[in-house]
């Protein structure tokens, strides 16, 4: 089975050629069958071998690279030699076949995303001036009032301005059970609305939204591949050359009838296509659960993983923090302070802005958020500004403060409205009982656990300790933590990090794996994985990775198994061609398909 069919370029359509190539081979073994022969039928099987041929001959010249083409190719000349045409239109008809399958098989993995992609509408129903019109969701800008119907999909991240419902997050969370949001909440393109009718203001375009960033970082990892994969491509081309070479010794020793067992049973297809399967699968049903692998090698290097690094802040604590006090001034409240600062944070899904969206029923009509830094929002006609004490005064604002005023280890939001500075909200993080489960299910798979943060060391001693973690350092600035990274590979070999993208770049670049936390576009340059919603699914992550390699490994022995088995049958005359093919190439094919489906697939 060839399998260069899909190389140099992606054929989203059925192939043309193996369409007619299988056609044309039944048609030719109908007639042999019903006992009719015609030359011609003659010069159609050499033909046929003829542009097999020629498609590897230009593999050949353009990419320096033999393809398997050429054994399937020598197959059907040697039939058509010894003028075997029943067997040599079989060779065709089921080669034909497991071109198609192959062609299926990757299409099946893609379809994951694919799926993704068409739950997003065409038109969204928006609302202009009390009136309904329809707009292409191209056109749907920021500040957008949507309108989504019990049964459609919210098509841009944005946040309930009226209406409440129940919602369908499992395409983007992979929580399977429904969520109850209302006005006030923020919603993600990707989620489905499955009760009432509920209007939705844009927070941001269509292709910044979550689930269109989500798909493209994975259809853009589908097209790495990882070294073992490239390997097994490489080993093609020298396994080729044995064959043929096996196959002219064979055919001096054996009649050439028998020495065809060597070409049709020893094709190294089942090898490759296991490869870019298991890879192509893998990418897909993580990207379903919010979780960005960037190509096979990420994968093949988390399988052998021995010890994981943890940044504190904005990682193990994502999204479990509790407000401790707020000050205000410029004669605003604490309450007023509250509001604005979460009416802002809604247009965020960091683990600051979750925890002060609570605490608001206002909603910005426009919103822009400055990664590491803070946010800048529209509401009721005032520009607020939610940050960094630095942030705020890039923005041209005149603090009423300097130094610290939150206590050790507390988070400080700085609060600004129409460029006046009206408050400071102190956070502190808290640990759920949800993340020691998770550090408990790691510990199961065999992983040492490491916490690095640049975080007072009796506050990370304190974590560490609620979550069984021996190994902990603290005050690590990024350099620190990039050393202790390359401390940690010289001891356990593959070692992975996992850090929120904005202070962990160092470390994250010097892991062989940097797992990074939240907004696909805060990360995207940064970590081999990007885990959308927090650390949850970092269990399911590995557990994937090491069912990503057995599955490998699994269907490449069965494969080899079943091609021996059919070779030395064929060899010995037990058996007709026509069984050759079908045990040796397409039997060992479908096997390992059929496994590494079996594996990747089980829970």
């Amino acid at each position: 089975m060839g399998y260069d069919s899909k190389h140099g370029h992606e054929d989203e359509g059925i192939p043309i050629l193996w369409v007619a190539i299988g056609v044309t081979s039944i048609l030719m073994l109908l007639l042999s069958v019903l006992g009719l022969h015609y030359y011609l039928m003659d010069y159609v099987l050499l033909a046929i071998s003829l542009v097999i041929l020629s498609r590897m001959v230009v593999v050949l010249l353009l990419k320096r690279r033999l393809t398997v083409d050429l054994l399937m190719g020598v197959a059907g000349l040697a039939t058509w030699y010894l003028h075997a045409i029943l067997e040599g239109f079989l060779i065709f008809t089921l080669y034909s076949i497991s071109e198609l399958i192959e062609h299926l098989a990757e299409r099946y993995a893609k379809r994951k995303l694919v799926g993704l992609r068409e739950l997003l509408p065409s038109e969204v129903s928006v609302e202009v001036d009390n009136n309904i019109v329809k707009k292409k969701l191209s056109e749907v800008d920021v500040g957008d009032i949507l309108l989504i119907k019990p049964g459609e999909v919210v098509p841009v991240d944005g946040v309930i301005v009226e209406g409440e419902s129940v919602f369908d997050t499992s395409y983007v969370t992979g929580e399977p059970e429904p969520t109850p949001l209302g006005k006030g909440d923020y919603v993600t393109s990707g989620y489905i609305n499955k009760a009432k009718l509920v209007r939705v203001r844009a927070l941001r375009k269509p292709s910044e939204s979550l689930l269109q960033l989500l798909i493209v970082e994975a259809e853009k990892a589908l097209e790495r591949k990882a070294s073992l994969q490239k390997f097994i491509e490489r080993f093609s081309q020298p396994y080729t050359l044995l064959v043929l070479g096996i196959f002219g010794i064979a055919a001096l020793i054996l009649p050439p009838y028998r020495a065809l067992a060597i070409l049709l049973a020893g094709c190294p297809s089942a090898f490759i296509i296991a490869s870019s399967t298991a890879t192509a699968l893998s990418i897909a049903l993580l990207a379903r659960r919010s979780t960005v692998v960037r190509g096979g090698r990420v994968l093949e290097d988390l399988s052998k993983v021995k010890v994981m690094v943890f940044d504190k802040t904005g990682t193990i604590t994502l999204g479990d923090m509790r407000i401790t006090r707020v000050y205000a001034y410029g004669g605003r409240s604490r309450e007023e302070v509250l509001s604005l600062a979460g009416g802002a944070a809604k247009a965020s899904n960091h683990p600051v802005a979750l925890t002060l969206s609570k605490y608001s029923s206002l909603t910005p009509t426009k919103a822009e958020e400055y990664p590491g830094k803070g946010l800048k929002a529209l509401i009721n006609g005032f520009e607020v500004l939610v940050g960094s004490n630095t942030f705020l005064k890039e923005q041209g604002v005149l603090l009423n403060v300097s130094g610290r005023i939150c206590g050790d280890g507390e988070r400080e939001v700085y609060v600004a409205v129409n460029k006046m500075h009206v408050g400071v909200v102190c956070l502190e993080e808290e640990v759920s009982d949800r993340v020691r489960k998770i550090f408990e299910e790691l510990r199961r798979a065999g992983l040492d656990l490491v916490i690095a943060s640049g975080d007072r060391v009796d506050r990370v001693k304190k974590i560490a300790r609620y979550l069984g973690v021996d190994k902990y350092y603290g005050e690590l600035s990024p350099d620190d933590k990039r050393r202790l990274v390359v401390e940690l590979k010289k001891k356990y070999s593959k070692t992975a990090f996992v850090g929120d993208g904005i202070n962990d770049v160092e470390a994250l670049a010097e892991a062989d794996v940097g797992i990074a936390i939240g907004s696909l576009r805060v990360v995207s340059n940064i970590g081999d994985v990007v885990l959308v919603k927090g650390i949850e699914t970092i269990p399911l992550l590995i557990k994937q990775a090491r069912k990503y390699i057995k599955s490998i490994y699994a269907s490449i022995l069965i494969a080899l198994v079943i091609k021996l088995f059919a070779m030395v049958l064929g060899l010995m005359g037990m058996i007709p061609l026509w069984l050759i093919v079908g045990i040796g190439d397409d039997g060992s094919t479908l096997a390992a398909l059929g496994l590494i489906t079996l594996i990747l697939s089980k829970h």
